[in-house]
């Protein structure tokens, strides 16, 4: 007899989180809908994690799925790829280890895709969970819906809103319809920071049915050890930003949309790398006590100079650059005519 194929699959990336991951699958022990199978994947933790993970094996019995990594790939995204592989479910929902959810938050999301027909459900906002205090957090820009609402099939209007942060980038909250993500190649690249960013962008600009939803059902914990909070090498950082831009490139790259309207390519690059540049200078450099000469020999080396024939990030800058040198032109030369103008009347 064939094995059911479950509704959704809850995909958990694990790295020393024994203190929070009992919380975390005990809400998915607690959810109104239970057609759904658990793929817990270890990123080699050094704690209890695993057997915290396993002492949830009666509770969802054949559901639980755990297996570890060969080595620590120190980021999300590689437990998540790795996972996608195995999942069977119709659709795909990400929760992290040290996260939790409201009871209903699978069973409304379900209940959504299957109306809409959807690729993707997307909660605009989160809890915030805090030293046990959770606030609701509203962290993209603009009011949020009232109703589930059908995105734009607009692709302009799309990548627009997102580069005004009109869709946030945290996957947790988010359904997505498996044979959509598959279809359309849709992964993680392996870096430690941004990977949501590159994943949420993918989703915008491919899904045919994208909705927003008002509910609220994701509990974000802030740590401050984890990796979205830690301070990173200076060197890795530009290595995580580059690849990101390089995994977003290359699926612009596989969209008619964008061979189209290259300035969209452009737009979309330049966005992510000043906002994430914007970071790098902040919370980087500065805790790094780095010189300027230190940062520039470190963008020069790690950001701009690898693989410079297919170098999306400076192919960026430059446009961006040249742009700007045009912009200022026109306006001198706007400001001469005028000028000229002036001259002429008073003549």
């Amino acid at each position: 007899m064939a094995k059911k194929i479950p509704l959704v699959s809850v995909i958990i990336p694990l790295f020393n989180a024994e203190s929070y991951v009992a919380e975390c699958l005990t809400s998915l022990a607690n959810q109104t809908l239970q057609d759904f199978e658990v793929l817990v994947v270890d990123d080699c933790s050094t704690d209890n994690s695993r057997a915290v993970v396993k002492s949830f094996a009666p509770t969802f019995g054949d559901r639980l799925r755990l297996t570890k990594l060969s080595k620590n790939s120190g980021c999300a995204a590689v437990p998540r790829n790795s996972a996608l592989k195995s999942a069977s479910g119709k659709y795909v929902y990400f929760l992290d280890s040290d996260d939790f959810l409201t009871e209903t938050a699978l069973e409304n999301l379900y209940n959504v895709a299957e109306k809409f027909d959807a690729d993707v459900v997307h909660e605009e906002d989160i809890f915030e969970f805090v030293d046990g205090t959770a606030k609701h957090c509203h962290i993209q820009s603009g009011e949020s819906v009232t109703e589930p609402t059908l995105e734009t099939f607009d692709v302009v209007k799309r990548i627009s809103d997102f580069i005004k942060v009109k869709f946030r980038w945290q996957v947790g909250g988010k359904f997505f319809r498996r044979k959509f993500l598959v279809d359309n190649k849709i992964t993680f690249p392996p870096s430690k920071v941004f990977e949501d960013f590159a994943f949420t962008f993918k989703c915008v600009a491919a899904a045919k049915n994208y909705v927003r939803v008002p509910t609220v059902s994701y509990y974000y914990r802030i740590r401050q050890d984890s990796a979205s909070h830690s301070v990173v090498d200076s060197v890795q950082f530009v290595s995580d930003v580059v690849g990101t831009v390089s995994s977003v490139d290359n699926f612009m790259r596989t969209r008619k949309f964008f061979a189209d309207k290259p300035q969209y390519t452009y737009a979309v690059i330049d966005f992510f790398m000043q906002e994430r540049l914007n970071v790098f200078s902040k919370n980087i450099f500065l805790s790094d006590d780095h010189s300027p000469e230190e940062v520039y020999d470190v963008l020069c080396r790690y950001g701009f100079s690898a693989n410079p024939k297919d170098n999306v990030a400076l192919t960026s800058y430059l446009f961006v650059t040249a742009n700007i040198f045009r912009l200022y032109m026109n306006q001198q030369a706007a400001e001469i005519s005028e000028l000229k103008r002036q001259l002429k009347v008073k003549s």
